[in-house]
């Protein structure tokens, strides 16, 4: 009896200690990716929401994360948020090619509001850029994947551009433009983070640099269906990635 009472002591002691284990196990894995998710690329920099590229328009000033909880809009770090115009190599920027380091270097510069003839309610001047212009890892076109930042429903694929609409009572619809081979079909159900295409210089009439283009657009209580600034909430979902 007491022989028998032992073997039942040590299994039990050895499946406490098993548990134990796996627990610490477990937990660690739960750190680890909790770490990898809070991950900022490194070096990451970016200069202050509204301060455009020096005599390329008057910027907005606003600080706010009109997309809270978003996927970053590009599959793979690093990114890099710029001007495309008024960059190096753009048809208002400094002479040089658009593969230039500085055009894949941070800090990261808004571009929202930049000049442009669009109308813009929310811009100071009425008028300006629709979005915000983001290179991939590389200077390589149809490379690098787009993803859906959110959750949603495909409602428009044009002929460089992509619409998803969330599921909010289309209240928020998120744009992506001058992709190649586009992976959705107007209709699809889409998740956050599922490819849409890939990143190119895809544009009517002429090609443009290499980048992915990337609006939100909200229904605002006064003004209507506008396109709002982009720039913090990319930042806030570049930090997580």
């Amino acid at each position: 009896m007491i022989r028998s009472v032992t073997r039942h002591d040590t299994r039990q002691r050895a499946l406490v200690r098993f548990s134990s284990a796996a627990l610490v196990i477990a937990g660690i894995a739960a750190v680890s990716f909790a770490a990898a998710r809070a991950f900022t690329p490194p070096n990451f920099e970016h200069r202050p929401p509204g301060e455009l590229s020096p005599g390329s328009g008057t910027g907005r000033v606003d600080t706010k994360i009109y997309l809270p909880g978003m996927r970053f809009p590009l599959e793979i770090a690093p990114a890099f948020a710029n001007s495309q115009v008024f960059g190096t190599g753009g048809n208002q920027g400094p002479s040089g090619p658009q593969c230039a380091t500085v055009n894949y270097s941070y800090p990261w510069r808004d571009n929202y509001c930049e000049t442009r003839d669009h109308n813009m309610p929310l811009c100071p001047t009425g008028h300006g850029h629709q979005g915000q212009d983001i290179r991939p890892a590389t200077c390589e076109k149809d490379k690098h994947w787009a993803v859906s930042a959110i959750a949603g429903t495909v409602t428009n694929v044009g002929s460089f551009s992509v619409y998803v609409t969330a599921d909010d009572g289309s209240a928020t619809r998120v744009d992506y433009l001058h992709m190649r081979e586009v992976a959705v079909h107007v209709g699809d159900r889409v998740t956050k983070g599922q490819r849409l295409g890939k990143v190119s210089d895809l544009f009517p009439g002429s090609s443009t640099t290499i980048h992915l283009h990337f609006n939100i657009r909200q229904k605002d209580a006064t003004l209507g269906f506008v396109f709002v600034p982009p720039y913090t909430s990319l930042i806030e979902a570049y930090k997580a990635m």
